[in-house]
């Protein structure tokens, strides 16, 4: 798969996970609802970018193992108390992209871990790639990119509140993991409305235990 097909379909995660962990408060749509807002919404990126044909293609080779097991309960759930174990979800399979869904115990999705094997350049590039789904165009310098030298592979991470002031028109906090091809992403939308440093520091907790699989 192209990068930015990758993008597209991972922009579409983050766009369904951040209304969703938004759900509880607004309780304005349900997750089901949301999850298929945000599919529209990258069809139609797909067809202003002359990427729709993506979702047609062959199925894609997935990486080996569950992506549920990349990251202990016992370890999310001290990000995340009284979150449910890790749910397995099939739907981005045919792009070569396993995926594992972490919920409350009241259904909110609190955290997204993606993998698979593509030829991105970066973490930090793949990071910046996700954060254009957030951010005004003339904007995009300020994402603040924070990199975890303790993680022992390629990473990059952010977490921004929406701030119109500085073009980041919704929320999102993002890891990235890579080494070669081989790339693991994480999207927390619960940690987005967290103290900034308190959500890097989990995040590096998170990518620590993460990293080990790469």
């Amino acid at each position: 798969m192209n990068r930015i097909a990758r993008h597209l379909i991972s922009l579409a995660a983050m766009a369904g996970a951040a209304v969703a962990s938004n759900l509880a408060t607004a309780q304005t749509a349900s997750p089901k609802d949301a999850l298929k807002a945000a599919t529209e919404k990258a069809n139609a990126i797909q067809a202003a970018t002359g990427t729709k044909q993506v979702a047609k293609q062959a199925a894609k080779p997935l990486p080996p193992g569950d992506p549920c097991t990349a990251l202990p309960l016992a370890a999310v759930q001290g990000v995340f108390p009284g979150t449910k174990a890790g749910e397995r979800s099939a739907r981005l399979d045919q792009y070569g992209i396993t995926e594992c869904r972490w919920k409350s115990a009241a259904g909110e999705l609190l955290l997204v871990l993606q993998e698979t094997r593509d030829h991105g350049k970066s973490a930090k590039d793949d990071a910046l790639g996700m954060a254009q789904g957030f951010t005004d165009p003339k904007a995009l310098k300020n994402v603040r990119i924070e990199t975890f030298p303790s993680l022992g592979v390629d990473n990059a991470a952010f977490v921004e509140g929406a701030d119109a002031r500085r073009g980041i028109l919704n929320d999102g906090a993002y890891l990235e993991l890579r080494k070669g091809e081989h790339n693991l992403s994480i999207n927390a939308p619960g940690l987005a409305g967290r103290d900034r440093a308190q959500a890097l520091k989990a995040f590096e907790t998170l990518g620590r235990l993460a990293a080990s699989r790469l």
